[in-house]
Formats: C-alpha cells, sequence, structure tokens
C-alpha cells in the first residue's frame, strides 16, 4: 500500500512538474532595440534601458525570467541598413523588437517583424490603413487624434486654417483634418523647411488667416518659432496649434506676455502622482550618467521616452499573462528563411489584450492600434503652458478653463459700444459728472461693468 502509495505521489509530482516546465518562461527572454543614431544616448533609449531594469527588479511581474536586450543603431533616412540592422537582431534571438519611432524607417523594420511573426513593439505615427497582424503601437491612432484637433477646431469656431507641414507623410497623417465633415471650413496647405519657413509664414499673413496647425519636425521648431517673431506673428490674433506632444520643451518666454494663443495636447499627465514618482525614480536612475541629456528630469518627460518605457511594461504584461497557460520556446528563425517563429502568434495576442495605466496615461488597444489615452490640452498664458482641459476618445473634448480661451489681458483692444436712450436702461443725466455716469444705476451700464470686470476689461467712456 505504501509503494502504491509512493508511485501514486511521483506520478502526481512529476505531472505537476510537467505542467509548470511547460508554461514556465524561459530564465532569459532577449529583446531588441532599433534606434536612429541621433537617439544613441538620448532620454529615449535611457527609458527604454530603465523599463528593462525596473521589470528585472520587479520580483511579481517577471519573477523568473529576465530581460536581455540588444541594442543597434541606424542612419536616419537609411531603410537599407535598418533592415540589415533588424535581421542582426533576428540572429540574436529576440522574442520581440522595440522602435524605432520614424514612420518610415519603422515601416521596414515591421516587413520583416511581419514575415517572421515577431512582435513590433512601436511608438510612431501610424500611417498605414491596413491591420498589422504583428504590430503593437503605443502612439495614439491617428484617426483619434485627427478626431482630438477637430473637436478643438470647432471649438475655437475656426472657419480658415493653415496647415504648415514639414514631412512628406505629413499630409498623410492629417488627411481627416483636410477632408474635415465642417464644409464651412477653409483649408490652406503649405510644406516648409527651415529654408522657406518665413516664406510660408508671410503668405498666410497677407492672406489674413490667423490660425495656423504646425507639424514641423522637433528639431526645427526654434527655427519656426523665430520666424513668427520676426513677422510680428506673435499677438491676440492668432492662434498656434501644435501637433507635438512635447509643447512644453519649447522655450515659448518671448511669447508669454503678447497674449498669442498657442495651444497643443500633451500625452504625460505631470500632474499625476505615479507619474511623478516614475519620473523622480527615472532621474535617479540617469544620475549616475551625467553625459546624457537633460531632456529628462523630474518634472518633464518627453512622449517619445514615455511611449518606449509603456512600451516594454506592455511587452512584460503580455509575458506575464500567456505564461499562465503557454510555453515560450527560443524563435529558431532568419531573414534567410522564409519560416516564422511558431510562438510568435500567442505571444502578439496577449500582448494586443494587456491594458494598464502608464507613464502615458490609460492604455488598450484594438488590432494593434491603441484606442484608450488620454491628451491633456495645454494652452499658454502669460506665466507658463497651462492645462484647459482635456481629450479622451468616445468622450471627446472637456474645457476645463474656457476663460483662458477669451482672456483680454492687457492687450491694446478697444471695444466700441452702441446704444439707444431708453429709460430706464439708459438715460441721459445732463447735470451728472462723467464719473457719477460711469457710476449710475441705469441698467445697460451696471451690466457692462459686471461684464469687463468678468473679462478683464478696460473701458473709456466718452
Amino acid at each position: 500500500m505504501s509503494s502504491r502509495f509512493t508511485r501514486a505521489l511521483l506520478a502526481v509530482l512529476g505531472l505537476i512538474t510537467l505542467v509548470c516546465h511547460v508554461v514556465a518562461l524561459p530564465p532569459v527572454v532577449k529583446i531588441g532595440a532599433v534606434f536612429t543614431e541621433d537617439q544613441q544616448n538620448s532620454a529615449v533609449e535611457l527609458a527604454f534601458k530603465y523599463a528593462v531594469y525596473k521589470i528585472n527588479k520587479d520580483k511579481k511581474l517577471l519573477p523568473r525570467t529576465s530581460l536581455v536586450y540588444d541594442i543597434q543603431y541606424v542612419p536616419r533616412d537609411d531603410s537599407f541598413h535598418a533592415s540589415k540592422k533588424a535581421c542582426k537582431l533576428v540572429s540574436f534571438g529576440v522574442q520581440a523588437v522595440f522602435g524605432p519611432s520614424d514612420p518610415i524607417l519603422g515601416a521596414h523594420i515591421h516587413s520583416i517583424c511581419d514575415a517572421l511573426d515577431i512582435p513590433h513593439l512601436e511608438a510612431r505615427p501610424d500611417l498605414e490603413p491596413d491591420f498589422r497582424e504583428f504590430s503593437i503601437n503605443l502612439y495614439p491612432a491617428q484617426h483619434l487624434l485627427n478626431a482630438a484637433f477637430q473637436d478643438v477646431m470647432s471649438f475655437l469656431n475656426w472657419t480658415r486654417v493653415a496647415i504648415v507641414y514639414e514631412e512628406d507623410y505629413g499630409i498623410i497623417k492629417l488627411r481627416e483634418l483636410i477632408r474635415a465633415s465642417n464644409t464651412n471650413l477653409e483649408v490652406h496647405l503649405r510644406q516648409a523647411d527651415p529654408e522657406s519657413y518665413r516664406a510660408v509664414l508671410k503668405e498666410i499673413k497677407a492672406k489674413e488667416i490667423h490660425n495656423v496647425i504646425i507639424d514641423t519636425k522637433p528639431d526645427n521648431m526654434a527655427e519656426f518659432l523665430k520666424g513668427i517673431l520676426q513677422l510680428q506673428m506673435n499677438d491676440y490674433k492668432y492662434h498656434y496649434l501644435f501637433t507635438t506632444f512635447d509643447l512644453e520643451a519649447f522655450d515659448l518666454e518671448d511669447f508669454k506676455y503678447n497674449f498669442v494663443n498657442m495651444t497643443g495636447f500633451r500625452v504625460v499627465d505631470t500632474l499625476d502622482l505615479s507619474v511623478k514618482e516614475s519620473l523622480r525614480d527615472m532621474a535617479a536612475f540617469k544620475s549616475g550618467r551625467p553625459d546624457l541629456p537633460p531632456a529628462f528630469n523630474t518634472t518633464y518627460v518627453q512622449a517619445e521616452a514615455a511611449l518606449m518605457y509603456d512600451s516594454v511594461f506592455v511587452f512584460a504584461l503580455g509575458l506575464q499573462t500567456l505564461e499562465q497557460s503557454h510555453s515560450l520556446r527560443h524563435p529558431n528563425v532568419s531573414c534567410d528563411r522564409e519560416q516564422p517563429w511558431d510562438g510568435g502568434l500567442s505571444l502578439i495576442n496577449y500582448i494586443n489584450a494587456v491594458g494598464l495605466k502608464g507613464l502615458s496615461g490609460p492604455i488598450e488597444f484594438k488590432e494593434g492600434r491603441r484606442i484608450q489615452f488620454k491628451l491633456d490640452l495645454l494652452k499658454l498664458k502669460q506665466h507658463s503652458l497651462v492645462r484647459v482641459g482635456e481629450w479622451r476618445p468616445g468622450a471627446g473634448l472637456n474645457i476645463t478653463d474656457r476663460g483662458a480661451f477669451f482672456e483680454a489681458g492687457t492687450a491694446n483692444v478697444t471695444l466700441v459700444v452702441t446704444t439707444i436712450l431708453e429709460s430706464p436702461h439708459v438715460m441721459m443725466h445732463k447735470e451728472k459728472s462723467y464719473k457719477e455716469i460711469v457710476d449710475s444705476t441705469d441698467f445697460v451700464l451696471i451690466f457692462w461693468k459686471k461684464y469687463q470686470n468678468k473679462l478683464g476689461l478696460i473701458t473709456s467712456w466718452t
């Protein structure tokens, strides 16, 4: 009886061991990242490395597995070498590829990942309308972003707008704005680079177009802003809506006191307590690397860096869920053979089902595209950029500070008010002084004084 019990116990233990072996992750999971050469030692690369470091230190997320990465750098606009570097990562045995954020290079990297069934985690503008099976894109879906911009334009009641874009794919990215359902919207499209910024702005000024959407390269933004100043297009009549998520990174000191309207979205809510804590931890991680750029501190992080950080955690959570029901075998694939990795499809499906709150807010996917996020609407005021509202998919635009869009401040604006004499609303006071008339109890004057105080207007009565 004892011998039979022992054999049964050993069989059960063997079965448990077998099940654990089947569903367990390997002790090492290899991942690869592709960055452009100008991103070497950047905030984006640091965010990637820190995310891997934090996951490996977490005893609950992947307790028996460590992530090991290999990073490849490619020249920008060099798709040939980008493809070769991707194949190098494949030969390294990676089970996921991260980046690059460049839309053109990213498309070439993805074609390789798609052919070999290797998950590709991206954070780039989504230009392809077709479903990409092995792509997980942390960048908000472009059709939802365009809806956010449309809601802002609708709130501001824009009827004429100039769209200034720099990259060739900018016209594809913003195509839904051009085809806006609002038939009353007059759209002027202009492609520009640093050599032509002034000429394009001068044309916009000559046509008396006061609303401008700016989609330029971040590296060239200072030159564009310089053109606005040189052409004196920086007063209250103008409203600039930026497509970048990093408006806080630019020097807007020369624009604060002219009441020029500058608006944009950000994807990282730096006022959120969990975000603040993560930024403090990242800054501490960076403190041992004084050679790294200052674009990474406790109060601000580039959107691209935040999206990269979140993408690594999305991958880790996908691994964690997969471990509960599947094994993960080493991918024995190569760019020289067209035999895909048999474990890639299961892994990408689990990653696609991940939902979490990351540095870039709430995250959910549908067919690899990000459909859940929160955008803070920022507007430049006299002292700094401030949050004046938010936009969410499904909920739309919620303006929390409407007054920010209609502040008169101390701008040199003269309002002429015309009325008629009609008692008791407005009456003639022949024997009263100027001050007594202004301080009178006439209904219209009382109403106007309350109105001007609310808006901060200064009225001169004559």
